[in-house]
């Protein structure tokens, strides 16, 4: 067929696939209780995107852009159903709102009865103090405060915030497109760049589910672009910036550090103040750290080597196997990936080998890997990226399906507990 065998052709084929599939998506309702629609959905756009990315370099970047601007667009007003972790960034926002410290208080407590929110019996672990470093949480505050002056924190449901949420982490997310451009070679920049803007994992991840990780996943890629244009300190302001906004960018400091990168003592100048001071406000009044360092000991779930590692050896012994084989890969990583000019390979590994070992991974973990990845010509990081939606929605078919069952059997109770835990099973699985 001469569609498949003339690259923009092919391309464009790709594209209005993808588009069908993001479209679905959209008119789903809830992709937790309709998990088949989902699965289908998403397959279609993922096999759009396999399609799009034999001849990805064949489309004219502005069309991409224009495209790419339109389908995250259509996922704007949907209320986040494969995720409840906006019910947190809600609720952090509003208890700063108060005049309170979100790390020093567990949501359920009655310290924070005076912050009004109709969601705050949805906060997923509202047995643990919030994990979101500071960074993230003056996001959570300016989109409170804004809710609060456009009145819309009255509303019964968040929609007002989940749309500015959207909005903000969304400009993070195509500002990783233009990342994306300037870090990679020349002769892979376009694909590259095309490729991200219109890969489906990123738009769901950020336009359907409100994730955080857009802002970390832009500063990692800005502060790897940064050091090929051997602009060192204000490469380890971007890295400081992606530290404070999410906790796994430290681990950059390994690559960043060795292997003939950067001016360690120009870098550290940059990041540490960048890092840091963000924290201050937060130590001083109580507190920056939550529950973060209960992630990996109350609660594990979607690791791959740790899991593993579980079975093998037992929880204490995994955590300890898992930390040596991420130093002893990062330091390999860093010497055999040097020069400014492996930057984004250096990193792509990092923090894909990183995600393997953590002890608690989500499919959103994976967007910092995959947009490097991109950038550095890697396809490992782009397919686990792509698949791990798809494989972290599969268990929910089956609950899905037995809430739907008990449901027409006339059993509503029944019904509301298989979905009750389909929701803190399927998608926290933590």
């Amino acid at each position: 067929m001469k569609v498949l065998t003339t690259p923009r052709l092919r391309a464009y084929l790709g594209l209005a696939v993808i588009a069908a599939g993001i479209c679905g998506l959209a008119v789903s309702g809830d992709l937790l209780v309709h998990a088949t629609r989902f699965t289908a959905f998403y397959v279609l756009a993922g096999a759009g995107f396999t399609l799009l990315a034999t001849a990805a370099a064949s489309l004219p970047l502005r069309g991409a852009i224009v495209a790419a601007v339109l389908l995250r667009l259509v996922l704007l007003p949907v209320m986040p159903s494969l995720s409840d972790d906006y019910h947190r960034y809600v609720w952090d926002g509003r208890v700063q709102l108060a005049g309170v410290n979100p790390y020093t208080h567990r949501p359920h407590e009655r310290a924070l009865d005076r912050v009004r929110y109709s969601g705050r019996d949805l906060i997923n672990h509202a047995e643990l103090r919030t994990i979101y470093p500071p960074l993230t949480q003056a996001v959570f505050a300016g989109v409170a405060g804004a809710a609060r002056a456009l009145g819309l924190d009255d509303a019964m449901t968040p929609r007002g915030e989940v749309v500015l949420f959207k909005l903000v982490f969304g400009a993070f997310d195509l500002a990783t497109a233009g990342a994306v451009w300037l870090l990679a070679a020349a002769r892979l920049r376009l694909r590259a760049t095309v490729l991200y803007l219109l890969c489906p994992a990123v738009i769901v991840q950020t336009w359907e589910s409100a994730h955080a990780e857009a802002a970390a996943t832009f500063f990692c890629v800005l502060a790897a672009a940064l050091l090929v244009r051997r602009r060192d300190g204000w490469a380890g302001v971007a890295l400081g910036l992606a530290a404070a906004s999410k906790v796994t960018p430290l681990a950059l400091l390994v690559p960043a550090l060795l292997g003939g990168r950067a001016s360690p003592a120009r870098l550290l100048a940059g990041f540490l103040p960048a890092f840091l001071i963000p924290y201050v406000p937060y130590l001083v009044t109580g507190g920056a750290f939550g529950s973060l360092f209960q992630s990996g000991t109350e609660w594990t779930g979607g690791s791959l080597v740790f899991g593993l590692l579980v079975r093998l050896t037992g929880a204490e012994l995994a955590r300890w196997l898992a930390l040596a084989l991420f130093a002893g890969g990062a330091l390999w990583i860093a010497g055999r990936f040097r020069g400014r000019e492996r930057t984004a390979e250096a990193f792509a590994w990092t923090l894909t080998l990183l995600v393997l070992c953590l002890p608690v991974v989500h499919a959103w973990y994976w967007l910092t890997p995959l947009a490097l990845g991109l950038a550095a010509g890697l396809w490992l990081p782009l397919v686990i990226g792509m698949a791990a939606p798809l494989v972290e929605s599969l268990p929910l078919a089956s609950k899905a399906a037995a809430g739907r069952q008990a449901l027409a059997a006339g059993g509503s109770l029944r019904a509301a507990l298989v979905l009750s835990a389909d929701r803190a099973v399927g998608i926290l699985r933590r």
